[in-house]
């Protein structure tokens, strides 16, 4: 999966990446770890809008009535020091506690709450704050995607091996290495740089991140652009929700894409809409599609690259990963996931547009932070994915 906008892949000594061929929509071999990569993670966005209760990690329904004194107990999980990423496990604790407060008598659900609750909140706030990267503690909020991406990864993997039918899956594992950790660390720090520069230089960044481009500090790596990753996300999504596991059932107009991604550039409409930022972009999207001035030059450039990545997307199902086995209420989870994801690519995606094309370094700002918290949670729900190690658990709230 190429889910945030730059190459976040951990690195390995005897795994050996070929972008170049995963890349090819006539067919091309992807190689295991690409497989791993790319396939498995097309919708890793995680936000929880359904109520699944009896998840791994919930809680009795009334320990809601102490919301003051719920916490987060964190199993392990990678983490280096000397990096961006600072942990804040207080903003972590308040957060659980304001959850548990909305829920009121209702279970607490640790899937809803750090897959969902967690990075919708971080994201929005992105979107409300004037010059985010200066103004949000962002070590806090990159450990906050960091967990959120991590665990989701192994939650997913520990869904997909639980069938029976995901062999590759299955069959590989590999733990994070502090230099991965650090080189996915120093990426998004790089990206905030640019994000707290000056006006020209975050706008450069932004219409650098529409389209694939080589990695300034490794050129033989391919840092990927906002449209292949919508277009990629969109195909994948459309597979699950379109071939659902024998016997279950999908949310009717879960999503709606249009068949021709020209026709409405980097949008789907959602049925629950988790993100508030995708509706404040809405209408980017249609003056892509209206073709005037600067939004017909980024139109001509974004459509033919998220046209070819929907095939790729939906090849991921078809081909390498098998939904077959799920039940309905982990369905739904992998179905939250993948939507959700998709609605912070897409609001982060026609942002970058729009500050491209109006010169709106302020929202280029917004944008560009929003795309550095995506590729860390990204980056580490790869992490999580990948790691098979047996003690490998999801968090608990402690009350």
């Amino acid at each position: 999966m190429t889910g945030s906008s730059y190459d976040s892949s951990n690195d390995s000594s005897n795994e050996s990446q070929d972008d170049s061929s995963a890349r090819d929509p006539g067919g091309a071999a992807w190689s295991r770890r690409e497989v791993l990569r790319r396939g498995a993670l097309g919708g890793a966005a995680l936000a929880g809008g359904l109520s699944l209760a009896g998840l791994v990690g919930a809680a009795p329904a009334g320990a809601a009535k102490a919301a003051a004194k719920v916490t987060v107990t964190l199993p392990d999980y990678p983490y280096f020091a000397g990096t961006v990423i600072a942990p804040d496990p207080a903003l972590l604790d308040r957060l659980a506690a304001q959850y548990a407060r909305r829920r009121g008598r209702a279970p607490l659900e640790m899937t809803r709450f750090l897959f969902g609750d967690v990075p919708v909140q971080c994201f929005d706030e992105i979107f409300r704050t004037k010059n985010p990267a200066r103004t949000l503690p962002m070590g806090a909020y990159l450990w906050l995607f960091h967990l959120s991406g991590y665990f989701g990864g192994v939650w997913l993997r520990g869904e997909l091996v639980r069938t029976g039918k995901n062999p590759t899956i299955a069959a590989f594992s590999t733990a994070q290495s502090q230099q991965a950790f650090t080189a996915q660390a120093n990426r998004a720090a790089a990206v905030l740089a640019d994000a707290t520069g000056s006006d020209a230089a975050v706008l450069a960044y932004n219409r650098a991140s529409l389209l694939d481009r080589a990695d300034p500090a490794d050129p033989s790596r391919t840092i990927t652009g906002l449209a292949d990753t919508y277009g990629y996300n969109e195909g994948y999504l459309l597979q699950i929700v379109e071939k659902p596991p024998v016997g279950l059932s999908t949310p009717p107009k879960f999503v709606v894409c249009p068949t021709d991604p020209g026709t409405r550039p980097l949008y789907c409409q959602y049925a629950t809409s988790q993100v508030r930022a995708v509706a404040q972009f809405d209408p980017v999207s249609r003056r892509l599609a209206g073709g005037r001035g600067e939004y017909g030059t980024l139109r001509d450039q974004v459509v033919p690259v998220q046209a070819k990545a929907i095939t790729r997307g939906r090849q991921v199902w078809d081909t390498f990963l098998n939904v077959q086995g799920f039940a309905q209420p982990a369905y739904e989870q992998l179905l939250d996931i993948s939507s959700a994801f998709l609605e912070t690519v897409q609001a982060t995606a026609l942002s970058t547009v729009e500050a491209v094309a109006e010169s709106d370094a302020a929202l280029g700002r917004q944008a560009a932070t929003a795309n550095a918290c995506m590729g860390i949670w990204l980056a580490s729900y790869t992490t999580g994915l990948i790691d098979g190690r047996p003690d490998r658990a999801i968090p608990t709230f402690s009350t």
